[in-house]
């Protein structure tokens, strides 16, 4: 399979789960908690922006069908690739246990830099930088535009 195909079949499956997110999303009882946004906010957001980048997944690959031409085959990434994926969804479901007890702003963190590291970031003032300013703006958002309480 070329990869205009295989993005187009990537797309389609994205686009269903996220329509089985949307119906999961809808059984999510916001309560009232004073904040800006309910407890179905941030699932909403995601669905929509995954949902709108799936579209355009798919419109970029059949735009490129449409002009034609060969294209390259798909092939699977290396052993390394895929190991290194299995170690990064060990490291979010760390992440994921940590974040209450230890509390968002450590655990995010050292997940950040983990993972920057894991897939070969080397450069101190990016292993620094990105995930001091990221980890802050998120906070920011959430706790005083949003007015989200995070631990």
């Amino acid at each position: 399979m070329d990869s205009r195909k295989s993005d187009v079949v990537i797309g389609a499956v994205i686009l269903a789960f996220c329509a089985f997110a949307a119906w999961r999303t809808t059984y999510v009882h916001s309560a009232p908690t004073g904040t800006v946004a309910g407890s179905a906010f941030v699932p909403w957001l995601a669905i929509a922006l995954i949902a709108a980048l799936a579209l355009i997944l798919i419109v970029r690959a059949l735009m490129h069908m449409k002009l034609g031409g060969a294209d390259e085959p798909v092939s699977l990434p290396g052993r390394a690739t895929f190991a290194r994926m299995g170690l990064f969804a060990a490291l979010m479901v760390a992440y994921a246990a940590a974040f209450m007890a230890i509390g968002y702003i450590p655990s995010t963190l050292v997940a950040f830099v983990a993972g920057l590291v894991l897939f070969g970031e080397r450069r101190p003032l990016v292993l620094i930088l990105l995930p001091c300013i990221a980890t802050t703006a998120v906070y920011y958002a959430f706790t005083t535009v949003l007015n989200v309480w995070l631990p």
